[in-house]
């Protein structure tokens, strides 16, 4: 990845210019509109751009001042894109990347990218319809705010440069096509699959792909909602093995109706499961199969001694089974996805089943069977069942397993190092810096509450010297006028607050947009009663609180009760 220029733009009614920085932050070449656009198509000549969200703007109000369109056309395209009205203008002919690009399903914001992760909310207070020219003071500080966000799309990038744009850039290499670098990986595995073919049809029914008899593992009703074109039900739960089994169109889920808490745990986890499934009952065109085989096969000697390639391959892998069920998708085929859905589903169950005999079935989730047992048969059943489905189990160990449901555990291993997952606790470990990051110290208290008895009052108390742990960024969407206090004063669209210790009014910020002349004001969900509003950087370069007082306004008791409720629902009351 060589000669990366990082970039961002901004467009007024009467002023557009665009920043570019190199991977250093410094600042390598400012234009203008004002004659300085001159120069700026040698200037970025053969390099390579990274921008945020550039793919759907800035590229293409690039080659709008590359091509030396007038500050009013620059501007209407601008407007086109941005309202939806007209988006497909002609882009700059560089190779691009764009760290918005798949970077999570909630498409966070650069600017809630800089809340997340403790740096400073920087928006601007001059609206860009403003009519008249900036004044030189003014396009002086638009061009640092500019700056700013070139900046924090620097970090971003580095980042998502070796689990993202590294793994992408395989992935183009083995296609012959570095223009697939502006496609989502999805796209890029699908045309590898592929190659010259013709995208696939929806061939066969369900029963196509399916072993005669695999249905006779599962009972009836579970059966028909699969296979009956009349059934309109999208799940099926039963009770076996004292759980709560779900069947649906993705993977088997259950969990043990009353244990919550259980020691001395295996998991028996089906290792690359939907891949070996598609190969087993060939979901895909017999070339694209051969190709998907050689894939797997080559992932397995280069695993650990190639990386960058070995998660390349990964990802083509992983890809397919999405790529069935995606209508956009050249691979596209509901039967064959429905038919791995099935597969999976019924062979999990069927483990269940037989390792019940002995053990106490705990957990299940689409790939793997958490249980407890004093016996060796449920080894004997392992290896029966390996055979009959043709798929490889992996064997792991917890001394402890506390769940609230499927989706929400905590694993306890023998080292003593803590595996989780699920909304309650996902966070413990690290920043969701491109998630939601609100309130991070809910997680730390539940989980060394749950795991070391440790009372969730000393955790909120003694992590308070890092305050982004308390904070929430609220973020008012397109469709609003913008954010307000409860004083009337217009702020950000973007802002962290905390919840504070309230001594008169409540303090909050509302969401407002207008209804039919109307202005509506609403509250952020979950929002802190009370708050503080901090969107300065939180920490100097030494990782020191800048926050003044945070110690005695931050309100503990907020953060307290919101985990009283949630241990309520982990069934461990405080």
């Amino acid at each position: 990845m060589e000669d990366l220029l990082f970039f961002d733009i901004e467009v007024y009614k009467h002023n557009s210019f665009v920043v570019f920085k190199n991977i250093d932050k410094e600042t390598v070449g400012i234009f203008t509109d004002k004659g300085e656009f001159e120069g700026l198509r040698k200037f970025i000549k053969d390099k390579t751009l990274v921008g945020y969200n550039n793919n759907y703007y800035d590229n293409k109000i690039l080659r709008a001042m590359v091509d030396g369109k007038e500050q009013s056309k620059i501007k209407q395209i601008n407007d086109n894109i941005i309202t939806g009205e007209y988006v497909n203008y002609a882009s700059v002919p560089n190779t691009t990347y764009d760290c918005f690009q798949q970077i999570d399903v909630s498409s966070p914001s650069l600017k809630k990218i800089e809340g997340n992760t403790g740096r400073m909310i920087l928006e601007t207070d001059i609206g860009f319809d403003i009519d008249r020219e900036l004044t030189d003071e003014e396009l002086e500080q638009e061009m640092k705010y500019c700056a700013y966000d070139v900046e924090n799309t620097i970090d971003v990038f580095k980042e998502r440069k070796s689990n993202y744009f590294d793994i992408k850039e395989n992935l183009t290499d083995m296609l012959g096509n570095k223009k697939a670098m502006k496609w989502n990986t999805t796209t890029i595995s699908s045309n590898i699959l592929l190659g010259d073919m013709k995208p696939t049809s929806m061939w066969g029914p369900i029963e196509y792909y399916l072993p005669e008899g695999i249905f006779n593992n599962v009972p009836e009703n579970v059966k028909d909602m699969w296979t009956s074109k009349k059934s309109n039900k999208t799940s099926i739960t039963i009770e076996d093995f004292d759980c709560e089994v779900e069947f649906g169109f993705g993977g088997l889920h259950g969990v043990h109706k009353h244990i919550y808490k259980a020691h001395d745990v295996k998991l028996l986890d089906v290792a690359s499961m939907y891949p070996h499934i598609i190969l087993n009952i060939k979901a895909l065109p017999e070339k694209a199969l051969k190709k998907y085989e050689e894939i797997l096969n080559e992932r397995i000697k280069i695993k650990h001694v190639d990386k960058k390639k070995s998660d390349a391959l990964k990802l083509v892998l992983n890809s397919v089974y999405g790529n069935l069920k995606n209508k956009y998708s050249a691979l596209r085929n509901d039967n064959a996805a429905l038919a791995v859905c099935v597969y999976g589903q019924v062979a999990l169950y069927t483990l269940c089943k037989r390792l019940s005999e002995t053990c106490t079935i705990l957990n299940i989730n689409t790939d793997g069977v958490a249980f407890t047992t004093n016996s060796d048969e449920y080894q004997k059943v392992w290896k029966d069942w390996e055979q009959e489905f043709n798929l490889t189990l992996e064997e792991d160990k917890f001394k402890t397993l506390i769940q609230k449901d499927v989706n929400n555990y905590i694993a306890v291993e023998p080292d003593g190092a803590i595996k989780v997952k699920g909304g309650d606790v996902n966070r413990y470990h690290s920043d969701a810096k491109f998630k939601n990051n609100n309130a991070r110290i809910l997680d730390i208290a539940l989980v060394d509450h749950l795991v070391y008895d440790k009372p969730i009052i000393q955790t909120l108390q003694e992590y308070r010297n890092q305050p982004h742990l308390y904070q929430y960024i609220l973020q008012a969407g397109r469709t609003y006028k913008g954010t307000y206090d409860s004083n009337e004063n217009k702020l950000q669209k973007v802002n962290r607050v905390f919840a504070a210790m309230q001594f008169g009014e409540a303090y909050r910020l509302y969401k407002v947009k207008e209804i039919d002349g109307q202005e509506s004001w609403a509250r952020f969900p979950d929002a802190p009663e009370n708050m503080k509003v901090w969107n300065h950087e939180i920490y100097d370069e030494e990782g020191n609180s800048l926050i003044p007082d945070f110690e005695k306004f931050i309100d503990i008791n907020h953060y307290y009760q919101i985990l009283v409720k949630k241990l309520e629902r982990w069934k461990e009351p405080v």
